[in-house]
């Protein structure tokens, strides 16, 4: 495992730390992304003597911040917003719906959000509506509804669709329930004594009896 190298935030990184803080990463991320985008500098001496400078400016960008997330959590908490998506069999979509999708959603009403800001536990896969929290702020949270409906200009409303797909199963249950009945009496007896006579040859019918031969003439009373 690469050794970690400690750097100095000159930025906030969500998830990493505030301007200000020390922080340990590996030499990669900090070669290819913090230090090219200016977020962060190694932290050598030189560099630990700007640590209070920077704090106090983090400090006043955090309450900044924190008000700027209070104002628009007025207008984005319990906002509805809707995601079209394409449907495979009934309710399941093709793919899933994710963090990208919903800021996508919020920026055409408005609200603009980073994706690392939308905590959503699972990938959607079905239609629906869904709760998903926004953290506008570390201190400031908020949750919207997500309605996921088909892309299909023709397909029937949101709740028409799942009520279908709800239903459904039960309309199935009738066919398998008449399947698994059991069968009548009398055809069950038929099939026991099938049972009973496997194996055992079948009674010989007793031969019919022999007609009575025709009596001889006596040769005696032709004379």
């Amino acid at each position: 495992m690469a050794r970690r190298q400690e750097i100095l935030l000159t930025q906030d990184v969500l998830k990493l730390g505030n301007m200000g803080d020390i922080v340990k990463v590996s030499p990669g991320y900090a070669r290819n992304y913090l230090f090219p985008y200016e977020l962060a500098i190694p932290a050598g001496v030189a560099a630990k003597r700007q640590i209070e400078v920077l704090r106090e400016k983090a400090g006043k960008a955090e309450v900044e911040r924190e008000k700027n997330a209070n104002i628009q959590k007025k207008t984005v908490d319990g906002m509805s917003i809707q995601v079209a998506a394409r449907v495979a069999h009934d309710t399941e979509l093709f793919g899933s719906i994710g963090n990208k999708d919903i800021v996508l959603a919020l920026a055409k009403n408005g609200v603009q959000v980073d994706p690392k800001q939308v905590h959503l536990n699972d990938k959607i896969k079905k239609l629906g509506k869904y709760k998903v929290e926004i953290r506008l702020h570390k201190n400031v949270g908020v949750e919207i509804t997500v309605e996921v409906i088909n892309s299909d200009p023709n397909a029937p409303a949101l709740d028409e669709a799942i009520a279908a797909a709800t239903a459904k199963p039960a309309d199935d249950a009738a066919p398998a329930a008449a399947a698994a009945a059991p069968a009548p009496a009398a055809t069950t007896k038929k099939a026991e004594s099938k049972v009973k006579n496997l194996g055992r040859a079948p009674d010989k019918a007793a031969p019919a009896a022999a007609a009575p031969a025709p009596a001889k003439p006596n040769a005696k009373s032709k004379k």
